[in-house]
């Protein structure tokens, strides 16, 4: 018999194999959902697919593209979050559902796309105003104009053969291939921003000024970073500054105050990083992503970083 959501419908159980934290949220994201699955075009490549998008827009027409469904809309949707969450493997999934690997590759590229332009308005850039009306005490007396804390985290990938794409996503802090994404939170802690995707090569300075993340800044806002966010100067050609523990020679000790100003930004910069665990969370990004669904990251890690939000 083929998996469906009744068989894992325990609140446990549904944050273990979907990363939801109760049945509710389930139902109520999937009925969200099926409004537009139900018109899905199901991708079968570049070649054969009628359009670029993972879904029509004429939501008024009966018609659907690709062949009948093997199964419901719910056991699809729980295939793509069971895959997210567990990063399992296309044969497990096949074997669970009762299906072929071919159609499970097809189910989850189409779902991630979807997913990822109907869930990607749950990340939301604040205004100011919302940021200091929800910020903890901690930022109020020391940080009172911190607007957003950022930091890039890492996900590893498979080897790729061809010599120009393993150059690109070898990274010398990790010794592997991987790619990598910038992730912003405000002082409450919710994911605000995500970054497209880059290559393993790419700096952090060169995710913050390539990736349209300072077009998000205001005069006088703060930003927290880490010492490898060389970006003082940039965000004061907008008005803005930049707050980052200092740094200090290798052979010489800090100062007293240099110590007490690095644990008070350490102290309040855990939050992105608890962010980031929680997007981790999804453990297909906790391990080596397939060469062949690289070209769906942009899409995983901002489904992964919405429903973490």
């Amino acid at each position: 018999m083929a998996l469906q959501f009744h068989h894992i419908e325990r609140e446990s159980c549904v944050r273990v194999f979907t990363g939801l934290p109760s049945p509710e949220i389930f139902e109520k994201i999937c009925s969200w959902i099926e409004v537009k699955a139900k018109h899905m075009q199901y991708w079968k490549g570049e070649k054969t697919t009628l359009a670029p998008v993972a879904y029509t827009h004429q939501l008024n027409s009966e018609a659907r593209y690709g062949p009948s469904r093997s199964l419901t809309l719910e056991q699809e949707f729980l295939l793509v979050l069971m895959r997210l969450r567990m990063g399992l493997l296309v044969e497990d999934l096949a074997f669970r559902f009762k299906i072929t690997c071919s159609q499970v590759s097809c189910i989850f590229t189409t779902w991630i796309k979807l997913l990822s332009r109907e869930l990607g308005i749950l990340i939301v850039w604040p205004s100011k105003t919302q940021v200091k009306k929800t910020m903890p005490c901690c930022f109020r007396k020391m940080y009172p104009n911190c607007r957003v804390i950022i930091d890039c985290t890492e996900v590893y990938t498979e080897t790729p053969t061809a010599l120009d794409i393993a150059a690109a996503l070898w990274s010398d802090y990790k010794q592997h291939h991987t790619f990598k994404f910038l992730v912003a939170i405000t002082p409450r802690g919710a994911v605000s921003w995500v970054s497209p995707v880059y290559g393993g090569r790419a700096s952090d300075v060169h995710i913050v000024r390539d990736s349209g993340f300072l077009n998000n800044i205001q005069r006088y806002d703060l930003v927290m970073a880490d010492r490898g966010f060389k970006i003082r100067e940039d965000l004061l050609a907008v008005g803005s500054n930049l707050a980052i523990p200092p740094s200090s020679a290798a052979s010489m000790q800090m100062h007293c105050k240099d110590v007490k100003e690095t644990s008070q930004i350490a102290n309040v910069r855990i939050h992105v990083e608890r962010a980031i665990t929680r997007i981790k969370i999804f453990r297909i990004l906790k391990q080596e992503i397939p060469l062949c669904i690289v070209p769906l990251a942009d899409d995983i890690v901002c489904v992964c970083a919405a429903l973490s939000s």
